[in-house]
């Protein structure tokens, strides 16, 4: 299973015991992939661009939520696909809450940032990447769990 999987994972467990108390709804989107065949056998493609990673219900608010992992000292602007910027942007255009949330591993901390505040810093830079302080002043650290989050931000 790849990091990023994990990361998901890591998340979606946490979304699941949250539903299991009644608090929210949330799905886990489908990667929509599949099978080709190439003169060494057969791999797996994208078929098409997929939803972000999570859409759910919280307090009776829609909110989406797009996964990465960042390994290093800097996140690349481009790992943030236009299809997926345009969705969360969408989201909260129509009322929705849309977030990024960050597996920053080197320092073993999730930073959570809204799509407002991350287009905000984009459009402001002419840098390729944001490292990793500055990815601190425009996110919440992730230390108490989604509920805490959840409570404190989608209202």
């Amino acid at each position: 299973m790849s990091k990023g999987k994990k990361f998901e994972n890591k998340i979606l467990n946490e979304l699941n015991q949250l539903s299991k108390k009644g608090l929210c709804f949330f799905i886990k989107s489908p990667t929509p992939i599949r099978t080709i065949p190439t003169s060494e056998g057969y791999k797996m493609v994208y078929s098409e661009k997929a939803l972000c990673d999570f859409l759910g219900i919280w307090n009776g608010k829609f909110v989406i939520i797009e996964a990465k992992e960042i390994s290093g000292q800097r996140f690349d602007f481009k790992r943030l696909k236009d299809h997926q910027v345009k969705q969360l942007s969408s989201i909260k255009r129509h009322g929705g809450f849309a977030y990024i949330f960050f597996n920053v591993k080197k320092f073993n901390e999730i930073l959570v940032c809204k799509i407002e505040d991350y287009l905000i810093h984009l459009n402001q830079t002419n840098k390729k990447s944001i490292n990793i302080d500055a990815l601190r002043e425009i996110s919440i650290c992730l230390d108490k769990g989604i509920e805490d989050l959840f409570n404190q931000l989608v209202n």
